[in-house]
């Protein structure tokens, strides 16, 4: 039997895919993967399919076992890894033995990283996906994050090439973040004070979770306090509640919300958000949404012309 076994756990490590589309109109959330920019570069890294399962890595890593070979990928923000006590690189794929330790150990900057494998893992599908989702206990094992001694089986390993993320691929993160934004539904119910607030810096809370990202240090205020229907609300969603301090919905957000949309991070930089840590800062840039298809269409051009990555879908 193929399988790795976690020796530690990490801080927040848990199995996360791209598959569970479609069932948000039952309370459903999508999760998946917090920086899916680094989630299909990782699963390129192993000839995958760009929706398939990843490890999700969060600050402080695990401690793997393997007892098969196959090859791994691993992308996203910069963490201090070793196999056997030697040290490795990311943002490559790299060939590992039966009885090799993958260790990954602190993140040395942005938040997250994420670990790929050229085999399948053998799990329960969840609403046609393997997305660890604790709140109702799906996905992933048993619908939790990893913990120690739990172990993981895998298909056959398929063949795959060693490979290294290109350069103009690689991101770097900042300790200030420009995120760009476009105007929500609510905007206009912005105060007037606080929108000459909205260019300050906001401060990301250590209460940032898979559900959001909580701001804070730059309080922000609607000048109509009428009540607002509960609407849809998606991955990127600002909202703020009346306390005045912003929250960006995220993987694991609910599908519908009550607090005024005061815009709606651009697309292609969701996956930029993701990575800043907690106490960091970011600010607000806010542009059209035709600017944000057009940054959004250029990616996917970029990802099939250099990679053979189809996004389109």
């Amino acid at each position: 039997m193929n399988r790795i076994k976690f020796l530690r756990p990490g801080l927040y490590t848990s199995i996360q895919d791209m598959k569970r589309i479609g069932y948000k109109k039952y309370g459903i959330p999508n999760s998946g993967p917090m920086d899916e920019y680094s989630h299909i570069l990782a699963n390129w890294l192993v000839d995958n399919n760009y929706s398939s399962e990843t490890l999700e890595i969060n600050y402080f890593g695990p401690k793997i076992k393997f007892n098969f070979n196959t090859t791994i990928g691993i992308c996203g923000a910069n963490f201090d890894a070793k196999i056997n006590d030697k040290r490795i690189q990311i943002n490559r794929s790299i060939k590992v033995k039966a009885g090799d330790v993958l260790d990954i150990g602190v993140c040395l900057n942005g938040g997250r990283v994420y670990l790929s494998f050229s085999a399948k893992m053998k799990l329960k599908k969840s609403f046609n996906s393997y997305s660890t989702y604790e709140k109702i206990n799906i996905g992933g094992i048993n619908g939790k994050k990893i913990s120690k001694n739990d172990t993981i089986n895998f298909n056959k390993s398929e063949e795959s090439i060693e490979k290294k993320i290109p350069e103009s691929f690689q991101r770097k993160y900042q300790e200030i973040s420009n995120i760009r934004v476009i105007k929500g539904v609510n905007y206009s119910m912005i105060s007037k004070n606080s929108l000459k607030k909205l260019g300050n810096e906001f401060n990301v809370s250590s209460e940032s979770d898979r559900m959001g990202i909580r701001l804070n240090g730059n309080k922000l205020k609607v000048s109509d306090k009428k009540s607002i229907e509960s609407t849809v609300v998606s991955k990127g969603t600002v909202q703020l509640p009346p306390a005045g301090d912003p929250i960006i919905l995220m993987s694991d957000s609910q599908s519908t919300g009550g607090y005024p949309i005061i815009g709606n991070i651009a697309r292609v930089d969701i996956s930029k958000v993701s990575q800043i840590k907690p106490e960091s800062k970011l600010k607000f840039k806010f542009i059209t949404l035709e600017e944000s298809e057009s940054l959004i269409n250029f990616e996917k051009r970029k990802f099939k012309s250099q990679l053979g990555i189809d996004l389109s879908s």
